[in-house]
């Protein structure tokens, strides 16, 4: 019996039929929060419903059908399924698997604190998340800036101010 948030992410990647789906279009559909699609979406996992892969940086949804088994067995986890590892404050970067589409996800830090200008904070991002980043400021807002580390595969959204105390990201 999956949640009330599980079917309606499970309903919402069915009707676009699985593929790319993008977490705002989901968003949308559903009305669940980033927190509540993370979860859903590892639940839909656990149920043998739903499987993940990712190309680029799109998370790729393959629907895999229900599985059957006795009430309380825990469903199996698809071979494809890319597992989440605990990870320490400051993680080193792990390679890509050489074949096939498994990745293990590992957390991006978020470099946060008051530096003396933004070339100091860029060079705090690198030493933390590789020299391959792609730092970008927000159209709409001022001060904010979105930063993808390819180490990681992953990207963050920091805000930043101008104080007297130097250059602060949030």
């Amino acid at each position: 019996m999956l949640s009330r948030k599980a079917q309606k992410l499970y309903d919402a990647i069915t009707a676009r039929g699985g593929g790319i789906v993008d977490e705002y279009l989901i968003r949308d559909m559903t009305g669940l929060s980033h927190g509540s699609i993370v979860a859903a979406r590892h639940e839909l996992i656990d149920a043998g419903l739903l499987t993940l892969s990712k190309t680029c940086r799109k998370m790729v949804y393959h629907l895999t059908g229900q599985l059957t088994r006795q009430k309380n067995e825990p469903a199996p986890r698809p071979a494809a399924t890319p597992i989440a590892t605990p990870v320490a404050a400051a993680p080193a970067p792990s390679a890509p698997p050489a074949a096939g589409n498994l990745y293990t996800f590992s957390t991006m830090p978020h470099i946060t604190g008051t530096y003396c200008d933004f070339d100091e904070w860029t060079d705090a991002l690198m030493d933390a998340l590789g020299d391959c980043l792609d730092i970008s400021e927000s159209l709409v807002e001022e001060g904010t800036y979105t930063v993808y580390a390819q180490d990681y595969d992953q990207e963050d959204t920091y805000h930043t101010e101008e104080t007297e105390d130097g250059f602060v990201v949030n």
